[in-house]
Parts: C-alpha cells; structure tokens; sequence
C-alpha cells in the first residue's frame, strides 16, 4: 500500500508538469527561467579547427575561415594557400587540431573568478566540427581526431561542478554538409535533430544558444518540433533555458529570451525585451574565434567591458562575453587578464549586478541604475561625481543612515526634495577609488508602484477598457488625453466605455509607494478615412530609392506600419499617407529596421536608415504645427531578420508607437 501510494504521487507530480505543443504559440508562454534573468554575466568560447589557422582580416570573424575559402574571399584564400597549399582541405585541420594545454578545470577555475554564473562552449559551429563524439558526424569530431578528446564533457562536468550553469553552442546549419541545402528535409530528419537531441540527452544543458538559424524558416528546421520534445521529453532540466534564434523569422519574436551581438539594442528596447530577458553576445576583441591577426587596440580594455556589462544589466539585460582559446587549448593572456581584472571588480560590486531588475529612473550618460526585486534598494553607478550635489531625478530615499559607496567604509550624506534625491558628494574618499572605473552607491529607496496593466477592445467602434491587475489597496487615476504633463484626475471604479479615439493615461498610486510610471495607451477608434496605402515591391533591394524604379506587387490599406507575419527575405514596402498634429511644435521620429528604412515629412527626409545592416535605430527631427502633413515611410528586406518600428516623440510625450488615429489616407 505504501508503495502503491508513492507511485501514484510521483505519477500525479509528473502529471502536473506544464507540457508545451509544437507551436509557437504554446512555446512562446513558457516564461524564461528566473535563475537567467538573474545570472547576468556569462562566458561565450568559440573554439574548433578554425582555432588552428586563427586568421582573418581585422575586424572580421575568424570562425567564418571556411566560409572564406567556399565562397573565395582573397584575403582568406591567399593566406590559405600560403600557409597550408593549394591542396589542403578545411577538413584536414582536424589533424592539426591537438589541444595538449587543455585545462577544462583551469578554465572553469578562471571563469568563476571572473564571477561568470553559465558557460556557453560552441558544440559545433557552421563549419560542421563537433567538439563531442557525435555519432552523426564519425570521423569529423574531437574524440575521431587528434584531440581525441570530448571537450565539451569534460568543460561541462567541470563547470557545474563549481556551481556555475553550463551549456553550449549549436548551428542548425552547416556549409559542406551533403544534405544541405539540397536536401534540407533530409538534413533536418536524418541529421540536425538526432544530433542535437544526443547534445542534450549527453550533457543536460541548462542553456542552448541556437544560430545559424537565418538559412530557412523555422517550420523547415522544425523547431517548434524540436523546443517541445526539449521542455517536455528531453532530460535537460526543466528550467533550460534557449535564445531566440531557432528560424529566420523568430529573432525577436520566438523561442527564448532575445538576443543582439555586437549591438546591445540601447535605441531599441521594449517592455518585451525586459519579459523575456535579452543577452547582448560578444567578443573582448572584434572575433569571436581566436584572430591572430588582430592587434591591441582591436580589444576592448576592462573598463570599457564593465561600463558594457553595466549598462546592459541596467536594462534588463545579460552580456555573454566571448573568449576565443587557441588550438592548443591555451587561452590568450591578454583575455585571462580581462577577466580577471573583472571578476575584481565584480567581488565589490557584484551585489548591485547579480539578480537585479531595472529601474525606471531616468539614466544619463553618467549615471546607471539597478535595484534589488524587492525595489527597496537602489545601486546608481556613477562615472564621475559634480562638485557638490548628486542629483538623482524620481527618487526618494528611506531611513537615517548615510548612503554606501562600494570599495571603501566612508559614507555620503543626502536629503529628499519633493520627487528627487541629493546626495552630498564628499570627495575625500573619492579619489582612493579612481582606479575604479564606476562608482557604486547602495541607496535604500521607497519603493515604487509596477506600471498598471490596462486593456482596450474596440469592437463596433466602442472602446472596453479595464485594468487587468486592479488590487484593491492601490489607486489607479486615469485620464484620456494628449499630454503626459500633470496629475491624472479621473479614479477607476469599473471598466468603462468610450466612443471617440484618444490617448490613455494611467497610473497607480498608494501612500506607502512612490507612484507608478505611467501607462500611457492608444484607443485606436478609426473612421474610413483614417488608414495609410501601403505598397509591396517584391526583389533583393540594396536601398530604398529602388523601389521607385519597379511597379509594386501589391497595394493595401493599412493602419500602422506593421510588416505581415508571412513576409521573409527580399521584399520591400512604400507606406503613404498623411499624420494629424494637434499640438505645434518639435517632433522627433524613429525607425528601428533591419534592413534599410526611410521617413519623410512632406517630401523631407528626416529619418536615414537605408542601407543593408542588422536591426537598427535612427532619429531625426522637425518642428510641426497644428494640420496634416504627407507622410511616407519606405522599407526593404534583402535577408535575415525582417523588422519595423516606427515611433515618435514630441511636445508632452515620449517615445510611443505613431497612433493609428493620427494616420490618414489623404489631408
């Protein structure tokens, strides 16, 4: 009976575990687990036969050596042929490949000093080399090979055994498999599936960073497929966490938290980066592979990557730093000295890095901010101190004694002032830490209120509105209005109904809490005449003003610049129509695009962010007064990620999405 009893427990607990489906919408609901949001600093190895000749030219990925030599970059081939023949094949360096100086204890030993919480090794990169023995890839792994060796085991046991979470790197695609990309089907089935389920089902990653993923769709890689077997089947365990990077439509989007590389996004960042957790990857030096041929000034020195790490962390984010070994398993000296001139750091310092959330004080140049979950310790980092009085906007502090300063025993005086904080700058001791390259105040700090969460569903032109999260103990004052500037007057009771479109504000407010930030919300109630034409031009665009050469494909009404979910890879949109002003004066506008964008207020550029690059932020601006202008909004996509955001800011309010109401199809 006893027996019987605890079966039926353990079969009722697995029951109970949430499964996922195979669909995105399904995957997309499992919250990132917490122990990433809070690990904040994690060390990223590219290493594998590219580590052997270590080449490229300056500036570039020397893991993208193969790559070179298929396509005939000159640089890379004529180093190549110098340096190994005409006749030596990239596969051959799996002979020369001979890491004698691996340490995977030496290097886990580093990293924790560093004060790095995960470890991401690269399992396999594009070129198709394992660093395990992968059944799927016999003869051409580290344990077939010279090595003969499985240094991704060994790195794996080795970090967690010192407490840190390990995982790895995997591509989804390859550049000489024989499948690919004749066969992808085949490839997908009878290879990139079996191989990276005995990756998980080896070692019981607690992260993955996918890549590679650009190539194909993420219904062609079957991903969906593969991230439910993952949380649901897999004997990874179940707080594993995965990036966003699992088909050329989902960075951004899909799978994980988000992730930027070598572009922290700082123009870019939504509430939704800040849900799902975001890690900006990169390299101490401008590879992410071992470059030989890079020199000093090519890496970034210690202070930069903590101001990096800092700024990062203060919104929201990880950073996963790269390291690249050389092939015989040594790490170059002048990366070990950066960590560990960080890792000093981060043993001050680290109780205002390590398992904070962001702030919603405003940041300057100079000033960054963390705070502890409980928003009742603020840490300000500061690069340099004025010659009095620290001023820190939207910010009450709490209780009698002075203000911390990390790295020495003085302490600072302060006093509130109505909203803000002023901290009696004492540059006595200041000067004992210039070696330092932020200063770090512990503030306690009267907590704030969250953002409240409010929904609107128009339905026959009727706006419902209702705020998601009412507690009964917490005000909520709302208005709908233009301006931010000024106390709400109206207090929510119930949901209730409005007829004409408008601006909503709401805040939250409770007399043991600072208030709220502001929700500020369009009710998008449109009339026929609001909407804008959008045209489609279909071909592999450079810029935009090649659009204007070709006939377009198709033609819409629309009523924002949004992108249609089915669109991916050499396409463009013309967006035209007119935006209302109520309110003279100076407006600024923003595209966020990956690739080109372009704005124009009656025929006057004022956004340029044309051009082939990742996702990017641009801003211009123009004084307006009270009628409506010609608006046109041009957009491409040659390849990759498909994005556009299109904001504004102007007189009263800050940066929010362009209101559908304000949009029509003729002045």
């Amino acid at each position: 009976m006893k027996s019987f009893l605890i079966f039926t427990i353990i079969l009722f607990s697995c029951s109970n575990q949430e499964q996922y489906e195979a669909r995105w919408d399904s995957l997309d609901s499992r919250s990132t687990p917490q122990w990433f949001k809070d690990a904040k600093f994690g060390i990223f190895i590219h290493w594998g036969l590219y580590s052997v000749p270590a080449w490229g030219p300056r500036g570039s990925y020397a893991e993208w050596y193969l790559n070179g030599l298929l396509n005939g970059d000159t640089a890379r081939t004529e180093y190549h042929f110098k340096h190994y023949g005409e006749d030596f094949p990239y596969r051959n360096f799996i002979n020369l490949f001979n890491p004698t100086e691996y340490d995977p204890n030496k290097w886990a030993d580093l990293f924790l000093k560093a004060g790095a919480k995960y470890v991401v090794l690269t399992s396999k990169h594009h070129d198709g080399f394992c660093l395990w023995p992968s059944e799927h890839s016999q003869g051409y792994n580290s344990v077939d090979g010279k090595a003969n060796r499985d240094l991704l085991g060994d790195l794996n046991k080795a970090v967690k055994i010192r407490g840190m979470r390990s995982g790895f790197y995997y591509s989804l695609y390859e550049w000489q498999h024989p499948d690919y990309p004749e066969n992808v089907s085949s490839y997908v089935d009878n290879y990139m599936m079996p191989q990276f389920k005995d990756a998980v089902q080896r070692y019981k990653p607690d992260i993955i960073f996918s890549d590679g993923e650009w190539d194909r769709n993420s219904s062609e890689w079957k991903s969906e497929e593969l991230l439910a077997w993952l949380y649901n089947d897999s004997n990874a365990p179940k707080d594993v966490v995965v990036n966003d990077r699992w088909g050329g439509e989902t960075r951004f989007k899909h799978g994980g938290y988000f992730s930027t590389e070598y572009d922290p996004n700082s123009d870019a960042m939504n509430e939704e980066f800040l849900r799902r957790g975001w890690e900006e990857c990169r390299g101490i030096g401008k590879s992410f592979g071992y470059n030989q041929n890079e020199n000093i000034e090519d890496y970034s020195t210690s202070e930069e990557i903590i101001r990096l790490l800092v700024d990062i962390v203060s919104r929201g984010g990880n950073l996963l730093l790269n390291i690249g070994p050389k092939s015989d398993g040594t790490i170059p000296n002048i990366m070990v000295d950066r960590l560990l001139e960080i890792g000093k750091w981060l043993e001050i310092n680290g109780e205002a890095i390590y398992g904070t959330i962001t702030n919603r004080v405003f940041q300057t140049e100079d000033i960054k901010f963390t705070l502890t979950k409980d928003k009742k310790t603020l840490f300000a980092f500061v690069e340099r101190f004025p010659a009095k009085e620290l001023l820190i906007k939207g910010v009450n502090a709490v209780g009698e004694k002075p203000i911390q300063c990390f790295g020495s025993d003085e302490t600072l005086e302060w006093e509130n002032k109505d909203s803000d904080l002023i901290v009696k700058v004492n540059h006595s001791f200041i000067n004992e830490l210039q070696s330092f390259p932020l200063y770090v105040l512990k503030i306690p700090v009267l907590p704030y209120l969250d953002k409240p969460e409010v929904q609107i569903i128009i339905k026959d032109k009727i706006a419902d509105i209702s705020i998601g999260s009412y507690k009964s103990k917490i005000t909520y004052m709302y208005e709908i209005r233009d301006f931010t500037n000024g106390n709400l007057s109206l207090e929510y009771k119930t949901p209730f109904q409005v007829s004409e479109p408008g601006i909503l504000h709401v805040q939250a407010i409770n007399e043991n809490f600072l208030p709220s930030e502001t929700t500020v919300l369009p009710i998008n109630i449109l009339k026929e005449e609001n909407g804008l034409v959008r045209k489609t031009y279909s071909g592999e665009y450079d810029s935009c003003s090649q659009m204007k050469n070709e006939s377009s494909t198709e033609e819409n009404i629309v009523n924002d610049f949004n992108i249609d979910s089915n669109k991916k890879d050499n396409f463009g949109y013309i967006f035209s129509g007119y935006i209302e002003i109520d309110y003279p004066g100076t407006y600024e506008f923003q595209t966020i695009s990956d690739d080109g964008s372009r704005l124009f207020i009656n025929s006057k550029l004022i956004v340029d962010n044309d051009g082939l690059h990742s996702k990017k932020a641009k801003v211009g601006l123009i004084k307006l007064d009270q009628k409506r202008y010609k608006i046109v909004v041009e957009y491409f996509e040659r390849g990759g990620q498909e994005t556009l955001e299109v904001s504004w800011r102007g007189p009263g309010f800050e940066w929010s999405t362009i209101p559908a109401f304000r949009l029509f199809q003729s002045d």
